[in-house]
């Protein structure tokens, strides 16, 4: 006997999750508040979604995946691999100017890890390594490319930026204005270049 259709649309639902952590944090939502977000009962949702970290892992895999698509565009984007890195600190500074209040998911998240399960934390490490390994690999070109200061290894480069980014995005979850935002993140990719 199979049970019932599926009644909502789990893209949506999913987009509706991640509003939801987004604005509130792992801690702070709630499986009613899940449910009431996407409109769907209880028994439809741990049907759908087992429970709420993997809504939660499944919410930030989506995002994290789009963000680094465009964390990496912006590191390919300049002529150079020091170059990338600085046009990374400014794409941070511009994706954030738009998210004032809020910051980024991905960032907030690896700056406010949930407590999850083992299972799950190894997961919640592989999606935050969408944007940590393409980091750590321009730094590596950056190393390769001999354009590391004497003072410098890739590992404290890599350290380094996402410190300013995960700085920008405090910043910005604390309601600084969008140019506050984007001089700060101006001021860390000329530092850096």
């Amino acid at each position: 006997m199979a049970g019932r259709p599926r009644t909502f649309d789990r893209t949506t639902a999913v987009d509706r999750f991640r509003d939801l952590f987004w604005q509130k944090g792992y801690a702070g939502t709630s499986i009613d508040d899940l449910q009431a977000a996407a409109g769907i009962q209880r028994g439809s949702f741990y049907a759908a979604f087992q429970d709420k970290e993997s809504a939660y892992l499944e919410a930030l895999t989506l995002y994290a995946n789009e963000f680094a698509k465009q964390a990496e565009q912006a590191l390919q984007s300049a002529d150079g691999p020091r170059a990338g890195l600085a046009e990374f600190l400014r794409f941070a500074g511009r994706f954030l100017s738009a998210h004032t209040g809020m910051g980024c998911f991905l960032l907030s998240s690896i700056a406010q890890p949930p407590h999850l399960n083992e299972t799950k934390t190894e997961l919640f490490d592989r999606v935050t390594r969408t944007l940590r390994d393409p980091l750590e690999q321009a730094c590596n070109d950056t190393r390769d490319a001999k354009q590391l200061r004497a003072h410098e290894t890739a590992n404290s480069l890599s350290a380094y930026i996402l410190c300013q980014v995960l700085g920008l995005n405090a910043l910005t979850r604390s309601g600084a204005k969008p140019a506050e935002i984007q001089s700060a993140a101006n001021l860390a990719a000329d530092l850096i270049f």
